[in-house]
């Protein structure tokens, strides 16, 4: 088997795409390495190369075993983040402690000047549940298109742009469910926020194990552009014509209808191609 080959049997093994390209790397430096050695020892180029290849063993079970090392499904980061967010009732409860010697003090403030404990609970609940179902979408469309935790959408800062994020809108609705929650006060805050949270790690990880076996089967598969492609474009990959990326698009990269392309990392569901 040759070196390239390796390579590309070892990545498609490593689900998680932050650390794929680290390991492929290592890998590629040792077998470079062992070529090196074995061609001082007297082997040709062609014979070093395959002897160093078989020494690094079957590249699918070694990509397996990197995989379980690496692995990941639960977003961590939205996980902290919404923890964080979860920690704010608590701050408050220190201020509302420090300044007025009464935990409940600065949430009484905030319902009486917002005029929220007039509101009957079933209006909570029934803004909660709209915006628990917009967070659910905000963040399955997030995991979809390959967002960051933190985005803008807009085209410019200063025109209308604006911060998204599931996390947030789901914290906002877990706050809409406090006043017909069982649990009351504080407690009962981080209880909803908490099932919040729980509800978005699951959808998460499972969009997670999705994309991780969309990128396993597509990963450094050849194919055809259909279309021209830059940001965004049409290709023919494994049997299938699908929407794709082309890569370094943001630096005005182009590839022409008709060109070979090959899958060398995804966008959320989006392959990313390059020119071959």
């Amino acid at each position: 088997m040759k070196e390239r080959e390796y390579l590309k049997e070892l990545g498609k093994k490593i689900t998680d795409s932050s650390v794929r390209k680290e390991i492929v790397n290592e890998y590629e430096a040792h077998i470079e390495d062992c070529k090196a050695a074995l061609m001082e020892s007297g082997m040709t180029e062609v014979e070093a190369e395959e002897e160093a290849v078989r020494q690094m063993g079957d590249p699918q079970e070694a990509g397996e075993a990197m995989d379980k090392i690496y692995h990941k499904v639960f977003d961590s980061n939205m996980f902290l983040w919404m923890l964080a967010l979860g920690c704010i009732p608590i701050v408050c409860v220190c201020i509302s402690y420090l300044i007025a010697r009464d935990p409940n003090a600065f949430l009484w403030l905030w319902n009486d000047a917002l005029g929220l404990n007039k509101i009957p609970a079933v209006i909570h609940r029934n803004i909660g549940i709209g915006l628990a179902v917009y967070g659910i979408g905000l963040s399955f469309w997030e995991k979809y298109t390959g967002k960051a935790l933190f985005y803008a959408v807009g085209r410019d800062w200063g025109q209308g742009c604006y911060v998204a994020n599931s996390g947030l809108v789901l914290f906002i609705s877990a706050l809409c469910f406090v006043p017909s929650f069982p649990v009351k006060g504080y407690a009962g805050i981080l209880c909803c926020v908490l099932i919040a949270c729980l509800l978005n790690m699951v959808l998460r990880g499972f969009m997670n194990l999705l994309q991780s076996r969309r990128e396993t089967r597509l990963l450094w598969e050849i194919g055809t552009a259909d279309t021209k492609i830059n940001w965004k474009g049409k290709g023919y990959l494994c049997g299938h014509h699908m929407k794709v990326r082309v890569q370094g698009s943001e630096k005005g990269t182009e590839i022409p209808a008709g060109a070979p392309v090959m899958v060398v990392g995804m966008e959320g569901f989006k392959p990313v191609v390059a020119q071959v």
